[in-house]
C-alpha cells in the first residue's frame, strides 16, 4: 500500500482577478493526477461518522493489505456511514476519478454519493457516484468519474451499505486530469512576525471550502482556530455518554483539522468549559433536559471525561496535528460583578442572558481549577492552556480576572497564559471603552504575572463608519507594535505568542454590521472582496525586509510533529511525569501524576484504584514508530509502599492484535520489595510480527496494590538505560541480619549491635531478627542466634506471646451490632450487599458460578426512582454448598456506568449466560450477554470469573438484526448450554411481543453455536414458543434438550398447550430431543414470584441448572428492595438472585419459590484459606470491593457469616489478612455466640495469627464481627 502523501494548496478559479494579489505565487493547473490521497496511515484526513452515533475509528490491521484502515460500526440505520468533505482540494467544472477500496464480512451493496454546493445560489445537487453488489471477506475497488458544475463547493462523499453492517474502507483517492496547486504562498504576515510570534485566524465550515479565504490563511497565518467547531455543543454527543464516558465527535472540525495537519498549520483549541454553547442537557440526570441537574461530584465524573476524550480524539485522528494551545475556560468572569466574585447568573439555560450552568452546579467558580487540573493531566506536551475572556481591559473584571483565576492556577502551575478576546473598537483615547491605552496597559499587567499572553479574537470595529479605516489601521498596527515590542524586550521577552484575528474578512466576522445604524463595521484586514485595507498595510511596515519563514515558526507554543524519531539519543519517547501523565492512561486503574515518589526529578506516575492483578498503566505503541517485527528497548522504573514485607512481581508487557485475537507478551518483569525502586528492562525486544493496536503496560503478577512508575524509556534496540537496576529482594530468613540468605558467623556482629541500639534499618531486618517470633528482638533472640551457630539447636523455638483478650474484646465495648436483611432461617436472596437480576450459571471444578444483570439503584431529586436498567456490569459469584457465596466483583463488559469497558461496542450488558469448553488443551470460558435490546455479544477468558486473559474476541455482536432469521422485536436474552457428550453448544435467545400475535410472538429463537463458542452455525430456528415474552435457559438432562422462557403479559383465563395451563409471566418450558427442532410445549415449571407471594411481581427471569447431582432454579425476586423500604415498601424493580431446588419426576420438571432457600449440601473447610468474600449472609451496609481478588469492608458494629464450617479439627489459632486498624472477632452460632478468637488488624496489611481463645469442634456457622473500619482479605484456622 503506497503510503505518498500529497499536500494540496489551495487556490480558487472562481475567485476574480483581483484576488490573486493574496493568493499564492504559483496557481494553475497541474497535471498532477493525484488530487486527494487518504490512507490513513497517520490521521483521518477529514473522515468522519454520518452523525455522531455512529463509531468510526482507524484501526492498524484493518486496512487493505494488512494497513491501517477506517472502520465504521454501530450503525443502526443503513443510511448511516463515513463522509468527508473534499472541497478543500477540489473544482467544479473538473472531471475527477474517485476511488475507494471497501470491505464488509458479509456480502453487502454499498453506495458512494458526492454532495455539491453551488457557491453563488446556495443550492444542494446530491448524486449517486456508485451503487455496487460488493462480496464479502474481500477488498473491493469502487471508483466512479464525475464533473460537478462549475461553480460547486463542498464537494462532500458520503459512503454507506444497504445494511447495517460494519465496515471497512480504505485508499481512498481522487484523480483528475488537472488539478490545482500552490507550491509557494507570496509571504505574508506570518512571514514578517515569523521571529516574534504567531498569527492566526480563524475558519469555520463554510469558510474552510472557500479557496479565496484559504489563500489568505496560506499566505498570512501559521496558526487556525475554529469559529465553533470545537466548542462542546459541536463536540459533545448526547447519546451513549455516561458520567465516567463522555462521547465526543470532531466530525464538524474534521475538515479544519485536516487543512491545518496538510499544510503544517498550527491549530488551537477553543474551548472546553463555556456557560454558553454548552447543550443544558449535558449538566442533568440521564444527559436529558428533562432531568435534574447533577451534583458537583457528578460534573466532576463529566468534565474529566470530557476533557480527557477530546485531547485522546485528537491525539487519535490528527497525531500530527500541533495542538500548541487550549482555551480551557471561556469568559467565567461576568461583567460587573467583580466584588461578587465575578460569578454569572443562574436563572437562565443555555447560556441565556449570560446564565451559567457551571455556576448552577458548583454553586461558584470552583469549577474552573478543576478543569484546569484535568486539561493539564490529559493535554499532549507542547499544547499550552489558556483562560479566555471579553472585556478583559476593564479595571474591575481585570482585577477579577488576575485575583480569582490566573494567580491561584499559576501558583498550582495549571495555567500557561490569558487569551486576550480583543474585541474592540477603532476608539484610541486614555478614558474611551477600550482604547488603545487602556488595552496595552491591561497586556503589560497579564504579562506581569510571568505567564503568556495570546490575542485570540482581534476585532477592531469601525462602529458604523463612526471610525476611519486609518483610525482602524492605526490601532492595528499599536497592537501588533506592541506585541513586537514586548517581545523584544527585557522585562517580558517572548511571552506574547500569538495575535490572531477573528475572521478572514469583512463578509465573515460575527461583527460585520453596526446593530445601531445597519452599517458595516468593516472589523477585520480584508474587505468582502479579499482586498489587504489600510490596516493590512499598516501593519506589513512593522518589520522591514527582508522577512523570515513563518510557515517554520520554531518560537514558543509548539511546533508541528512530524515523523522524526527516533531523537538523537535514540529515544522514541521518554516519560518524566514531571508536568502531564505523558500519554499513559489507566488500564481500568486510575493514573495521575505524583510529588510523594520519584525516581527522577520530582515526579512520578502514580497507579491506584486496581481492582484485579491485571489492572495498571499503559501508553499505546503507534506503527508508525513501531514496527512488527522489529527489536527496541523498553526501560520503566517501579516502585510501591505498602506495608506489606513480602515483595511484589511486577511485570512490563505489551498487548496486541494478532487479526483475529488480542495476545499479550511480557517484555520485561522482575520482583520489588516495598519502598525500593527496581528496573524492569528489556534492550531488546522483539515486538510480535503482524501486531496491530500495540500498548505497553506494567502490571503485577497476582496483587492490587497501587505503584509508581517513573523515568519509562521506549528506545532503539540496544539503547541501555541507566535506572534503578534490578531490585535486591530480601526474604526474611531467621537470624539473616544481612539477607544474604544464610544464617551465618556474618550476621552476628550486627545482631549483637541492634540488641544494644534497637535502631533496625527496616521492618524486614527487625523480623529476622526476632528468631522466637515474640515480636520483640532482645537478648533472648541472641542468645538463640549464637546456640545455632554453634549448632546446638536446628531451629529456632518460636515463643507464642500472651494475648490479651481482655484488650481484644474491650474494642468490642459499646458497639452496636448491625441487623440484615435476612432472617436467620433464609437463604434467600443468596446476598444482599448489592442487587443481580437475570441469573445465568456454568459449573466448573466442583463450583456453581452465577452471573447477574447488576441493578443499581437510580436517584433523581434525591430519591430512588424506578430502575433505568443502565447497566454495563455483570456481576459474578460461586458457591460449592449453594448457601455460601464468594462475591467476585463486577465485570465491566459494556460502557454504561463502568471503567474500563471490555466490550467498548455495547452500551449495556443483560442478562448473562455461561458455558465454558476445553478447546486445544486449554479450558476456555465464554459469557454472553445483551446489549439492551438490540444485539447479544460474548467476552471469552482463561477462567471463569473473567479476570484471566479476559477479551472481547468479535469486537461487535454475536447475533445481531443481520443474523440470519433474527430480526426479532427484542434481540435479548441468551441462554447457553454445551453439552460436553456430543460436543455440542446451544444459545436460544429472543423476545417481545408484536401486537396481535400475543399467543404465538415468533420472536423466540435457538440456533448452533460453532466449534469456538463464538460464531453461529446455520441458521437459527423459531421454537414455535407460545405466549413468549422474554428470558431463555437451555440445558440438557439425559438425551433430552429443556427449553425454558417467561410467558408475556397477555395470557388470558384458562390458556393452555398441550394439556398444560400458564398464566401471566409463568416460566414454561419446551422439550425436544433435538436441540434445533421438534419443540413440544410441557407446561409451566416456576410460577411468577407475584403468583408466589415472594414479592410484588414483576418480569420473572430464571435458569434451570444442574449442580452435583441435583436440579435447581436460579430467578430474581424483588423482597430486598422491599425490606429496604424502596417506594414505602412497593420497591422500584430491583432485583436480587435467588436459587431453589426443582423436582424432576418422569421428565417433567417443577419448582416452587421461597426466602428459606437451599439446604448447605456440604460443608465449609476452613483450615484451608477461606476469602472473606464468601458469606451466607451479612449485615447491611458492608460492601466488595474489586474484582476477581475481591475483599469486603465493614464497619464498626457490621458482620459476616459463614455457614456449616467444619471445625472437627478443633481451633488452635486464627489467621486473618486485611487493612485497616481494627480488631475482627469470630463467634460461632450467632453474633452473640461463643467467641472462638480474633484477627487483630494492625494497619501493616501483612498476615496476622493469634491464638484461639476458645477450641471448639462441629459443624458450625461461624460471624466475624469488626470493631472499625476494616477491610477484610482471607482468614483461616489451624
Amino acid at each position: 500500500m503506497t503510503k505518498k502523501r500529497i499536500y494540496a494548496a489551495i487556490t480558487a478559479a472562481a475567485c476574480v482577478t483581483s484576488t490573486f494579489a493574496v493568493m499564492p505565487q504559483s496557481i494553475g493547473q497541474a497535471n498532477a493526477s493525484e488530487i486527494v490521497y487518504n490512507g490513513f496511515e497517520q490521521t483521518y484526513g477529514g473522515w468522519h461518522g454520518t452523525d455522531n452515533d455512529v463509531d468510526m475509528h482507524a484501526e492498524n490491521g484493518a486496512g487493505f493489505e494488512g494497513s491501517r484502515g477506517m472502520v465504521i460500526s454501530e450503525r443502526t440505520s443503513a443510511d448511516q456511514g463515513a463522509a468527508s468533505s473534499k472541497g478543500l482540494y477540489l473544482w467544479g467544472g473538473v472531471k475527477y476519478n474517485y476511488s475507494v477500496k471497501v470491505y464488509t464480512e458479509k456480502d453487502d451493496v454499498f453506495h458512494i454519493t458526492l454532495r455539491t454546493v453551488d457557491m453563488n445560489t446556495g443550492e444542494e445537487n446530491i448524486v449517486k457516484l456508485v451503487d455496487k453488489a460488493v462480496k464479502g471477506g474481500e477488498w473491493t475497488d469502487l471508483s466512479a468519474s464525475y464533473k460537478a458544475p462549475k461553480d460547486s463547493a463542498e464537494f462532500e462523499v458520503v459512503i454507506t451499505t444497504d445494511s447495517t453492517e460494519d465496515f471497512a474502507f480504505d485508499d481512498f483517492t481522487v484523480e483528475g486530469s488537472s488539478g490545482i496547486t500552490a507550491e509557494a504562498a507570496e509571504q505574508g504576515l506570518k512571514d514578517e512576525f515569523a521571529d516574534y510570534f504567531r498569527v492566526g485566524n480563524i475558519l469555520n465550515g463554510s469558510t474552510v471550502n472557500n479557496s479565496g479565504i484559504k489563500g489568505i490563511i496560506l499566505k498570512d497565518h501559521n496558526a487556525i482556530e475554529c469559529e465553533n467547531e470545537t466548542k462542546p455543543d459541536a463536540t459533545i454527543v448526547q447519546n451513549g455518554s455516561s458520567n465516567t464516558n463522555v462521547k465526543v465527535s470532531l466530525s464538524r472540525c474534521a475538515a479544519i483539522c485536516d487543512f491545518a495537519a496538510e499544510n503544517g498549520i498550527a491549530f488551537r483549541g477553543h474551548t472546553l468549559v463555556w456557560h454558553s454553547q454548552t447543550p443544558e442537557w449535558f449538566f442533568k440526570e440521564g444527559f436529558s433536559n428533562d432531568g435534574s441537574y447533577v451534583n458537583s461530584a457528578t460534573m466532576d465524573q463529566r468534565m474529566e471525561s470530557y476533557i480527557k476524550n477530546m485531547f485522546a480524539a485528537y491525539a487519535t485522528q490528527y497525531p500530527t496535528l500541533n495542538l500548541f494551545a487550549y482555551d480551557v475556560c471561556n469568559e467565567v468572569i461576568n461583567d460587573g460583578t467583580a466584588s461578587q466574585g465575578g460569578l454569572r447568573p443562574t436563572n437562565g439555560t443555555n447560556g441565556q442572558n449570560g446564565s451559567s450552568a457551571w455556576v448552577r452546579v458548583y454553586g461558584n467558580n470552583s469549577f474552573v481549577e478543576k478543569a484546569f487540573t484535568y486539561a493539564r493531566k490529559y493535554a499532549p506536551a507542547g499544547c499550552k492552556l489558556f483562560y479566555n475572556d471579553y472585556n478583559e481591559f476593564a479595571g474591575d473584571k481585570k482585577s477579577c480576572i488576575i485575583n480569582t483565576i490566573l494567580k491561584p492556577l499559576k501558583e498550582k502551575g495549571l495555567i500557561d497564559g490569558m487569551g486576550m478576546q480583543s474585541h474592540v473598537s477603532a476608539a484610541s483615547g486614555q478614558y474611551d471603552w477600550g482604547g488603545t491605552p487602556s488595552y496595552l496597559a491591561a497586556m503589560d499587567e497579564y504579562l506581569s504575572l510571568g505567564i503568556d499572553v495570546q490575542v485570540t479574537e482581534l476585532d477592531i470595529s469601525t462602529e458604523g463608519g463612526k471610525f476611519s479605516l486609518q483610525d482602524q489601521a492605526t490601532k492595528y498596527k499599536a497592537i501588533f507594535q506592541h506585541a513586537v515590542d514586548v517581545n523584544t524586550s527585557g522585562k517580558y521577552a517572548g511571552k506574547v505568542t500569538l495575535v490572531q484575528v477573528w475572521g478572514p474578512n469583512d463578509n465573515n466576522s460575527w461583527v460585520a454590521t453596526d446593530k445601531q445604524s445597519g452599517r458595516s463595521n468593516a472589523p477585520l484586514l480584508y474587505d468582502g472582496s479579499n482586498q489587504p485595507k489600510a490596516a493590512y498595510t499598516a501593519i506589513t511596515s512593522i518589520i522591514p525586509q527582508p522577512w523570515g519563514n513563518g510557515s517554520e515558526y520554531s518560537g514558543d507554543g509548539g511546533t508541528t510533529p512530524v515523523v522524526t524519531l527516533p531523537d538523537e539519543d535514540g529515544n522514541y519517547f521518554h516519560s518524566t511525569f514531571e508536568s502531564s501523565v505523558d500519554g499513559w492512561s489507566g488500564r481500568v486503574a486510575t493514573v495521575d501524576t505524583s510529588g510523594s515518589q520519584h525516581y527522577e526529578g520530582s515526579k512520578s506516575l502514580y497507579v491506584s484504584g486496581r481492582e484485579s492483578a491485571w489492572n495498571g498503566a499503559q501508553h499505546s505503541l503507534s506503527t508508525l514508530y513501531f514496527k512488527p517485527g522489529e527489536e527496541y528497548s523498553f526501560s520503566v522504573n517501579v516502585m510501591h509502599t505498602t506495608a506489606s514485607t513480602d515483595p511484589v512481581h511486577y511485570m512490563m508487557k505489551i498487548q496486541y492484535s494478532d487479526g483475529t485475537d488480542t495476545q499479550y507478551d511480557e517484555v520485561a518483569s522482575g520482583d520489588i520489595p516495598a519502598g525500593a525502586w527496581g528496573q524492569l528492562a528489556n534492550t531488546n525486544y522483539k515486538i510480535p510480527a503482524g501486531a496491530s493496536d500495540i500498548q505497553i503496560y506494567v502490571e503485577t503478577e497476582d496483587s492490587i496494590n497501587d505503584f509508581y512508575i517513573d523515568d519509562m524509556y521506549a528506545s532503539t534496540a540496544g539503547t541501555a538505560h541507566s535506572g534503578a537496576g534490578v531490585a535486591k529482594v530480601k526474604k526474611v530468613t531467621p537470624g539473616d541480619l544481612n539477607f544474604d540468605g544464610v544464617c551465618d558467623a556474618f550476621d552476628m556482629p550486627l545482631a549483637r549491635k541492634y540488641v544494644v541500639s534497637g535502631n533496625f534499618e527496616d521492618d524486614m531486618m527487625k523480623k529476622a531478627a526476632d528468631v522466637d517470633k515474640s515480636g520483640k528482638y532482645e537478648v533472648n533472640d541472641l542468645v538463640l542466634i549464637d546456640e545455632f551457630l554453634l549448632g546446638k539447636i536446628d531451629t529456632f523455638p518460636k515463643v507464642t506471646p500472651p494475648v490479651d483478650f481482655d484488650a481484644l474484646e474491650a474494642k468490642f465495648s459499646g458497639v452496636q451490632l448491625a441487623e440484615s436483611f435476612k432472617k436467620e432461617t433464609e437463604n434467600n436472596p443468596i446476598y444482599t450487599q448489592r442487587f443481580g437480576a437475570d441469573p445465568g450459571w456454568l459449573v466448573y471444578d466442583g463450583r456453581l458460578y452465577v452471573y447477574t444483570t447488576a441493578d443499581e439503584f437510580v436517584y433523581k431529586n434525591g430519591g430512588i426512582v424506578e430502575n433505568d436498567y443502565s447497566s454495563g456490569y455483570i456481576n459474578c459469584l460461586s458457591t460449592a454448598d449453594l448457601v455460601n457465596w464468594t462475591d467476585h466483583g463486577q465485570i465491566p463488559v459494556a460502557k454504561t456506568r463502568t471503567t474500563g469497558a471490555i466490550a467498548k461496542w455495547a452500551n449495556n450488558a443483560w442478562a448473562p449466560d455461561a458455558a465454558w469448553k476445553n478447546i486445544g488443551g486449554q479450558d476456555k470460558f465464554f459469557l454472553y450477554f445483551a446489549n439492551n435490546g438490540s444485539g447479544i455479544g460474548v467476552l471469552t477468558a482463561d477462567d471463569p470469573t473473567f479476570t484471566k486473559n479476559v477479551r472481547d474476541p468479535l469486537g461487535h455482536e454475536l447475533i445481531s438484526r443481520n443474523t440470519p432469521n433474527s430480526n426479532v422485536v427484542w434481540l435479548f436474552d441468551p441462554g447457553v448450554y454445551y453439552d460436553p457428550d456430543t460436543d455440542t453448544g446451544i444459545i436460544a435467545y429472543g423476545g417481545g411481543v408484536n401486537k396481535g400475535q400475543e399467543a404465538w410472538t415468533k420472536q423466540g429463537r435457538i440456533a448452533k453455536l460453532g466449534e469456538d463458542m463464538i460464531s453461529i452455525v446455520g441458521t437459527p430456528i423459531d421454537p414455535g414458543t407460545p405466549y413468549l415474552f422474554e428470558d431463555s435457559s437451555m440445558i440438557k438432562i439425559g438425551d433430552t434438550w429443556y427449553y425454558s422462557f417467561c410467558h408475556n403479559w397477555d395470557v388470558p383465563g384458562g390458556a393452555n398447550v398441550n394439556g398444560h395451563s400458564f398464566s401471566n409471566a409463568d416460566i414454561g418450558y419446551m422439550t425436544s430431543k433435538n436441540p434445533l427442532a421438534d419443540y413440544e410445549y410441557q407446561g409451566v415449571v416456576f410460577q411468577n414470584t407475584g403468583s408466589q407471594r415472594l414479592d410484588n411481581g414483576g418480569n420473572n427471569h430464571h435458569s434451570i441448572i444442574e449442580f452435583k447431582g441435583s436440579y435447581y432454579v436460579l430467578y430474581h425476586s424483588r423482597q430486598l428492595e422491599m425490606r429496604m423500604g424502596v417506594n414505602g415498601g412497593r420497591g422500584q424493580n430491583y432485583r436480587s438472585p435467588c436459587i431453589d431446588k426443582a423436582t424432576l419426576n418422569g421428565g417433567k420438571l417443577s419448582c416452587s419459590g421461597s426466602q428459606t432457600g437451599v439446604s448447605q449440601i456440604e460443608k465449609l473447610n476452613a483450615y484451608e484459606t477461606v476469602q472473606a468474600e464468601t458469606m451466607s449472609n451479612q449485615s447491611k451496609n458492608i460492601s466488595v470491593n474489586g474484582v476477581g481478588n475481591t475483599t469486603v469492608v465493614m464497619k464498626k458494629g457490621e458482620w459476616i457469616k459463614v455457614s456449616g464450617v467444619d471445625l472437627s479439627k478443633g481451633v488452635d489459632s486464627i489467621t486473618g489478612k486485611g487493612k485497616g486498624t481494627g480488631v475482627i472477632k469470630i463467634c460461632a452460632g450467632s453474633v452473640n455466640g461463643t467467641v472462638i478468637g480474633y484477627i487483630n488488624l494492625d494497619g501493616s496489611g501483612d498476615e496476622s495469627t493469634l491464638p484461639a481463645k476458645e477450641s471448639i469442634t462441629g459443624s458450625k456457622d461461624i460471624y466475624l464481627i469488626a470493631s472499625g473500619d476494616v477491610e477484610l482479605d482471607y482468614w483461616f484456622f489451624s
